[in-house]
């Protein structure tokens, strides 16, 4: 397998649910952040149902506050918003060999959330994990793995077929941010491939069936 990683200043990922006022973010990227990259990279709309496996890892610097003005759907006003971002951002991919030519040269940008947070690949490296008792995290994982975290609901893939587009496939999961002391490893800790040079387990998903 490859594994690519991406660097941006800012990335953010909306919580399933908006909270008028206030928009925090998401302490890990969902499903559908990852099956934006790989559309963006190949240039057509992919679907992570389509690929045998896919893992990631995210971690930043921190989570700062930005104050962003607003315009409400079809009226003049403006108001003000408070939207958290994370700073510092890195993405970890892990994914087939035959990905490693798209991210070579992306078809259109790369993005980390919104518009405004934009990733550039900093590298693309082969890589052989050995699966033995890790830390996961930085990662989304399935609720029946029995790890403790927050618990959403969130989009795995989109229908690019329709417009606007629609979730396609939706699944509950343990978002698990990226752990940075010994309990929450210990917490943290399963069974799954090792990456040593990041120290921390990569869940590959397969939605492929």
């Amino acid at each position: 397998m490859i594994r690519v990683k991406f660097k941006a200043w800012t990335a953010s990922f909306r919580f399933p649910t908006f909270q008028s006022g206030y928009q925090p973010t998401l302490p890990v990227l969902p499903p559908s952040t990852i099956q934006g990259l790989l559309s963006a990279a190949k240039g057509e709309p992919v679907y992570l149902t389509e690929i045998p496996y896919v893992g990631y890892v995210f971690r930043s610097n921190g989570i700062g506050i930005d104050l962003e003005k607003i315009y409400a759907l079809g009226k003049v006003e403006t108001d003000i918003m408070r939207r958290e971002f994370h700073y510092g951002a890195e993405l970890y991919l892990y994914l087939p060999d035959e990905w490693e030519e798209h991210f070579k040269k992306p078809k259109y940008q790369l993005l980390l959330g919104r518009s405004s947070d934009v990733a550039t690949v900093e590298e693309i490296k082969r890589v052989e994990l050995e699966e033995m008792k890790a830390s996961l995290g930085g990662t989304v994982v399935p609720i029946n793995l029995g790890l403790p975290g927050m618990i959403h609901s969130l989009v795995v893939e989109y229908d690019y077929s329709s417009v606007p587009r629609r979730a396609k496939l939706v699944k509950p999961f343990v978002v698990l941010p990226f752990p940075r002391t010994r309990a929450e490893r210990r917490r943290q800790t399963r069974k799954a491939p090792y990456d040593p040079e990041l120290d921390i387990g990569v869940y590959l998903h397969g939605w492929s069936g």
